[in-house]
């Protein structure tokens, strides 16, 4: 009789398991019981938070009318019934001077490790009563809760929750003993002595019996696997080809190319990725040197690269070519490695097919130098390749030409048809440079609709070469106005172009393009759809321009801009108004004239800021003058305001912030608007002017007669004023056409029942003139020139213009 020897109970791996599986449950059982109570203590948090918000909205209108009324049993009583509450520990009610009206609280529980953890969601809550008859709160309401009267609750729910979570996990935790018993531990016994038998009987025949009840489990694959052990030799020959069929699945699965060739270089085998993608038969490839199959003319160092890699265990990828049955060729990454079949050494090579990527680093190349909408050069590539002609120019001693184009009204046709008909407009204008410049010269976009032509070498003396570039730009502008048919639409667009020959003293690329780019401005204040050279002079100009603009900046901050104020009589030569003029001190140039900075300020924005202070300044004076009494009776401030100003969206606000600071009368005050207002939009503009009228302010439009005006919206428009431009008036007594427009504009002036003043006054037979048409008012010289705030209020106290002793007031 055979004696099985058995390991003790406690050192069996069934036994063993089940423990470790009793004690994780267990655990994770305390874990989730751990996160419920979490959750409880959250949700808890949040029903406090609830049902305290819920009282307080209860009881705040009688703490309102305890407040308004100061009724402090009312308040008593509020506070003391908010303190029954379990939550409430502290209520009180406050008046709005701070004084306490009636406060309550209760005594705090005994302090618990939850109510510790709760301490910080200590909360107090903060209500202002505020009544319908008043805006501003008559108290406050102060409520405080205590969450260690919330602990006492959660303690309660913990203790539940840990005992049913222990009860469940010790019941888990037999079951599982009891199941890992069943199903582990006595299968693995019988088969623990299966195996003990198998082996003391040494019967080579022999087999494992079937476990009973595990047929399809781990223990029956394992009683299988066991008895194939004794299987014959034709089982392990059939296993081995098995694996050969497996090894070749793997090597077909491969998605990229696999070619195992000798140390010679004889292919020896290869995957169905290298057939599909080349184009050979098994046949045909295999026995052919990799050398055929690699493009060794286009990198002749590949194949020692190969075996350099091999030798280093590098895994550096070499980018080839690979040639497919049919000649094309197939750029590649290939990584080699040695491997060892058979005893013997061969070289593995995985190929993979990069034309994808080759495509996508040449698109992004192309998109990193071209413009993508018209698929000439950019910026980047143009300045390299102006570089170059510069270079070569210096070299062979040429001159060479950079010209510099802008479309004409190009904005006017992408805002009025659309982007896509302005992309469109760009393409073809794009093609047409193309076709007149060749291949020879670079045709390239720099942005927007600038364009830029290099014409490289094209004379030996500047004068023909300026020659050369005047008649190619010439044909460019004839090219480019002819129409264009996009959709439905006929397009005529010009184009202003400037012109930089080089090289010269000045041969740094930036300023080539910039002083291109001064010319090309040039010719657009030349009139457009016409080409200027540029000139050292145009760039002084330019610099100049751009030296003003920052002063123009600083002017503000530095207090260097001043008023002068210009009286304005009537027929009875009483001072009835003054315009408020400003003037520029500075620093180094001394006075500036306003036309040469007011456009500037126009062009850059400034103009906002600078009208805002010239408004101020002139409500400032003339508060200063009606408080030392000067002002005559019906006395009005005339002040300009520009376009942009009188268009910005905060213009409204900003008025009536300055006449409120300054408080002016705003019947006493004029604003001056140009005519360029009556070209936009209308019903915006006299929905505008109508706010300002409402407010008290008189509106005059100036220099009236010299712009555009709609007489169609004059007469709709709330305006008081029209001021005759003094181009009409200077030459009044010698031009019948100037008599006959300012006539004209009086008559117009009567017929829409608006006042009428004239500017550019010089002598008192052109008074005499205005008045015998019906002019009213008038302002020039004659009377006097804008003069200091201090002199002009010497001129408010004499009261009549012109007088001789006004002549001694300097500016």
């Amino acid at each position: 009789m055979l004696h099985l020897k058995k390991s003790a109970l406690h050192k069996r791996l069934s036994y063993r398991q089940a423990k470790f599986t009793v004690i994780v449950a267990l655990l994770l059982g305390l874990i989730f019981s751990g996160i419920q109570i979490a959750i409880d203590i959250s949700h808890s948090r949040e029903s406090m938070n609830n049902k305290v918000q819920q009282v307080i909205h209860l009881v705040e209108e009688s703490a309102v009318q305890a407040a308004y009324n100061i009724d402090k049993d009312l308040a008593e009583r509020v506070v003391k019934g908010l303190i029954n509450h379990g939550y409430i520990y502290y209520a009180q009610i406050r008046l709005d001077d701070n004084t306490n009206l009636a406060s309550s609280h209760n005594n705090t529980t005994n302090s618990t490790l939850i109510a510790d953890l709760l301490k910080e969601e200590h909360r107090s809550y903060s209500v202002p009563l505020v009544t319908i008859f008043e805006e501003s709160p008559v108290g406050t309401l102060i409520v405080k809760t205590d969450p260690e009267a919330l602990s006492t609750v959660i303690i309660d729910r913990a203790m539940v929750i840990l005992a049913t979570g222990f009860l469940r996990n010790v019941l888990l935790a037999i079951c599982l003993f009891f199941v890992f018993h069943v199903l582990i531990s006595r299968p693995l016994t019988r088969l623990s002595d299966n195996l003990i038998l198998l082996k003391n009987n040494h019967n080579a025949t022999g087999q494992i019996p079937p476990l009973k009840g595990h047929a399809d489990d781990e223990l029956g694959f394992l009683v299988s696997n066991f008895n194939e052990l004794w299987s014959s030799r034709n089982s392990a020959e059939q296993a081995l080809r098995s694996s050969e069929q497996f090894n070749r699945d793997v090597m077909n699965s491969i998605s990229d190319m696999l070619i195992i060739f000798e140390t010679d270089f004889k292919i020896f085998d290869a995957n169905h990725r290298v057939f599909q993608t080349l184009g050979y038969d098994k046949k045909d490839l295999v026995g052919m040197s990799f050398e055929d199959l690699c493009n060794v003319s286009h990198d002749p160092l590949l194949l020692s690269s190969l075996i350099h890699n091999d030798e280093t265990q590098q895994d550096i990828p070499i980018e080839s070519e690979l040639r497919s049955q049919s000649g094309k060729s197939i750029p590649v990454e290939i990584k080699t490695r040695r491997i060892e079949l058979a005893e013997k050494t061969y070289l593995l090579a995985l190929a993979r097919d990069i034309s994808l990527r080759k495509a996508q680093e040449a698109r992004i190349h192309h998109l990193a130098y071209f413009d993508a909408l018209t698929d000439l050069p950019n910026r980047s590539l143009f300045l390299d390749r102006l570089q170059q002609t510069q270079t070569k120019s210096v070299r062979n001693d040429m001159h060479s030409a950079l010209l510099f184009l802008d479309l004409d009204r190009f904005k006017n046709i992408n805002d009025s048809l659309g982007h896509d008909v302005g992309d469109q407009l760009l393409i073809v204008i794009a093609a047409r440079l193309k076709e007149i410049m060749g291949e020879k010269n670079t045709v390239a976009r720099l942005g927007g609709d600038e364009f830029v032509v290099i014409l490289p070498e094209l004379a030996t003396q500047q004068e023909p070469a300026a020659l050369n570039a005047q008649r190619i730009t010439t044909q460019v502008l004839e090219t480019l106005a002819k129409p264009i048919h996009i959709d439905q639409h006929i397009l005529h667009i010009t184009a202003s172009v400037g012109i930089r020959l080089f090289p010269d003293d000045d041969n740094d690329i930036k300023n080539i393009v910039k002083q291109a780019d001064t010319a090309l401005y040039r010719a657009k204040f030349n009139g457009k759809n016409t080409y200027h050279f540029y000139r050292p002079s145009m760039q002084l100009l330019a610099d100049q321009h751009l030296s003003m603009e920052r002063s123009l900046h600083a002017a503000l901050e530095h207090n260097e801009f001043y008023l002068h104020y210009q009286p304005q009589v009537d027929q009875h030569h009483k001072i009835v108004g003054t315009e408020a003029l400003i003037r520029w001190q500075h620093p180094e140039q001394g006075i500036v004239p306003p036309d040469q900075f007011i456009p500037l300020a126009e062009e850059t924005g400034l103009i906002i800021s600078i009208g805002c202070w010239v408004l101020e300044e002139a409500c400032g004076q003339l508060a200063e003058w009606n408080k030392a009494g000067i002002c005559p009776e019906n006395f009005r401030m005339a002040v300009n305001i520009s376009a942009k100003q009188f268009d910005h969206p905060n213009f409204l606000t900003v008025l009536s912030d300055i006449i409120a600071k300054t408080d002016v009368d705003p019947n006493q005050l004029e604003l001056e608007l140009t005519e360029s207002l009556l070209v936009k939009n209308m019903e915006a503009t006299i929905a505008r002017m109508s706010a300002i009228k409402n407010m008290g302010i008189a509106l005059s439009i100036d220099d009236f007669g010299t712009g555009y005006s709609s007489l169609k919206y004059l007469k709709q428009m709330p305006i008081n004023q029209l001021k005759i431009d003094k181009s009409f008036v200077m030459d009044l007594l010698i031009d019948s056409n100037d008599r006959a427009i300012t006539e004209t504009i009086i008559a117009m002036a009567s017929h829409l029942k608006l006042d009428i003043i004239a500017e550019g006054v010089e002598d008192a037979a052109i008074m005499d003139m205005l008045i015998q048409l019906g002019c009213q008012h008038f302002q020039g010289y004659y009377f006097s020139r804008p003069v200091s705030p201090d002199n002009c209020a010497q001129l408010l106290q004499v009261q009549r213009l012109p007088l001789g002793s006004l002549h001694s007031l300097d500016t």
